[in-house]
């Protein structure tokens, strides 16, 4: 996030420090969705993902495809507009899970802010998802980010089962997400599904459908040096 959406967002929320936790909560997602929207509307294309899907090592090989491509510095990973800024032929990529984007477009199940956009949907078994997300909620995920995003309390006594079955985070939440993209299927024209699992199978050949999607297919080299 650029610092000024950084500003925005934290001044809209220090602004109504009275108000209910929960109104608080609403106001905070609806501008973070606000600010996405921003992002989303420039963007060349979108990665969107549900959480622990693979998208940091999926990201991790972009940068690095783009830095060879464009004579980028290695150390900078690709963020939004960041590299494209750098070089205007690198892409815009915009990531997203479709969280606070829904709070402020009201799109609860439609996806008509995305009809014009490339999309790599990327999934990953649920169960494994519904796992990994239970070990980001107990050691990484801040109270506050716990309360914002309907996650069980900071702190709480919860097992490893009763989360991944918990409808509002565990397999139910991420099975609806899924479907709810499937059922949506025709309001997007172009989506690319991508399985982790494939990934791990042949990060390369992942890879390089991505590109050859979003409109820059790589070389052998540029490949074997992204993965």
């Amino acid at each position: 996030m650029t610092d000024y959406l950084r500003i925005a967002l934290h001044a809209g929320v220090a602004v109504c420090p009275l108000a209910s936790r929960e109104r608080r909560k609403a106001s905070e997602r609806w501008l973070r969705g606000w600010l996405e929207y921003r992002r989303l509307q420039p963007a060349d294309w979108v990665l969107m993902s549900w959480g622990k899907s693979g998208r940091t090592w999926l990201r991790v090989m972009l940068s690095r495809f783009y830095q060879v491509r464009y004579g980028l510095p290695a150390s900078e990973l690709l963020d939004f507009d960041n590299l494209h800024r750098r070089n205007p032929a690198a892409p815009r990529v915009f990531f997203t899970h479709n969280n606070y984007l829904r709070d402020y477009t009201g799109n609860w199940h439609s996806k008509a802010h995305f009809a014009s956009k490339k999309i790599i949907l990327q999934v990953r078994d649920p169960r494994d998802v519904a796992v990994s997300q239970f070990f980001q909620w107990q050691f990484r995920i801040q109270p506050r980010k716990k309360f914002l995003n309907d996650y069980p309390p900071h702190g709480a006594d919860i097992g490893i089962f009763d989360f991944v079955m918990d409808p509002q985070v565990g397999l139910p939440r991420i099975i609806d997400y899924f479907n709810d993209w499937a059922a949506s299927r025709a309001e997007v024209a172009d989506l690319l599904l991508v399985r982790y699992e494939d990934m791990r199978s042949d990060p390369g050949r992942e890879l390089q459908r991505i590109l050859s999607f979003t409109g820059t297919p790589g070389t052998a080299d540029e490949i074997a040096e992204a993965v």
